[in-house]
C-alpha cells in the first residue's frame, strides 16, 4: 500500500516550490486514479521485458529476479471466477456466452471442465481469440474447429465460447488480473473507488486542508512504486500548470527508478 497522504504532501510541496501553485485535494484526486493505472500498465511492460530477457538468456539473474518480483506484486491483483448462472448471475448471458468481469484488466487463462461430472474435474485450457474476423475461419476448419474437448473463446465485448451447442455454464473458470482499486488505512480492499484524499472541514487561512487518513482511500500498488506514482501525478499536474520544471521532475524520478 502507498499512503495517499504522503503522495499528496510530496506533490503539494513540489508544486509549492518557488511559489509555482497550490494543488488542492480535489485537483490531486482527479489525477490519482489515472496515475495508479498508468503505473500498473508499466508493471506489465516490465514483466514482458523481463520475460523476453529470460527467454533469450540475457542477464539471467537480473531478469529472473525482476520477473519474479513483478509476478509477486501482480499476484495481489489475481482473481478467479466460476461462470455459473446461480453463483455469478450478473456475468451470465447464456450457456456459452458470458460477460467480462467489470474489473477485468487482462485474462490469464480460461479453463473448462471437460468431464463435467460432479466431484471430478478434467480441466482443459480454452484457446483465446481476440480477432472476430478469425472466428468463421476457425469454425469452418477441418483441423481447428472447436470441440467440447478443445473449445475456443472469442474475447470481445463479451466472452463467447465455441462450439455454441455446448453448455459451458458451471464448468468454465476465468482467471484474470483485475484493475487496481484502493485500500483503507487498515488495508481493507475497496473496489468501489480509486485512491482519493478526504478532508475534514474547511481549509485554514493559508489554504491548507486537514487531511483525514482514516477516511481517505490509499493506493493499492506496493510501496516500492511510490516514486513512480508521484512522478506520474507530477507530470500530469505539470502539464496542467504549464510548469516545465515540475514535469521534468517526474521524468527524472521515472528515469532514476
Amino acid at each position: 500500500m502507498i499512503s495517499v497522504i504522503e503522495v499528496y504532501n510530496t506533490v503539494r510541496d513540489l508544486c509549492n516550490k518557488d511559489q509555482k501553485g497550490f494543488v488542492t485535494p480535489k485537483v490531486f484526486n482527479s489525477f490519482a486514479e489515472v496515475a495508479q493505472q498508468s503505473v500498473f500498465n508499466e508493471m506489465f511492460k516490465e514483466l514482458s521485458m523481463a520475460k523476453q530477457l529470460r527467454s533469450r538468456g540475457l542477464d539471467p539473474s537480473g531478469a529472473d529476479s525482476s520477473y519474479r518480483g513483478v509476478k509477486d506484486d501482480l499476484s495481489n491483483f489475481t482473481e478467479q471466477v466460476l461462470y455459473d448462472e446461480t453463483d455469478s448471475p450478473l456475468l451470465y448471458i447464456s450457456a456459452n456466452v458470458f460477460k467480462r468481469p467489470l474489473d477485468l484488466y487482462k485474462i490469464i487463462s480460461l479453463r473448462y471442465d471437460v468431464d463435467g461430472t460432479e466431484g471430478t474435474a478434467s480441466w482443459a485450457d480454452v484457446e483465446l481469440v481476440y480477432n472476430t474476423e478469425k472466428i468463421p475461419q476457425i469454425l469452418n476448419s477441418n483441423l481447428s474447429a472447436p470441440t467440447a474437448a478443445f473449445p475456443v473463446a472469442l474475447i470481445s465485448r463479451d466472452i463467447e465460447v465455441f462450439p455454441s451447442d455446448e453448455a459451458f455454464d458451471g464448468s468454465l473458470v476465468i482467471t484474470y488480473y483485475r484493475n487496481p482499486a484502493s485500500l483503507t488505512l487498515s488495508g481493507v480492499l475497496d473496489t468501489s473507488q480509486g485512491p482519493k484524499i478526504i478532508t475534514s472541514g474547511n481549509p485554514d487561512s493559508d489554504g491548507f486542508f486537514v487531511l483525514n487518513p482514516s477516511s481517505s482511500r490509499h493506493f493499492e500498488l506496493p510501496e516500492r512504486f511510490k516514486a513512480e506514482v508521484i512522478s506520474e501525478i507530477a507530470k500530469m499536474i505539470g502539464v496542467r500548470l504549464r510548469d516545465a520544471e515540475l514535469s521534468a521532475y517526474g521524468n527524472q524520478e521515472t528515469t532514476a527508478n
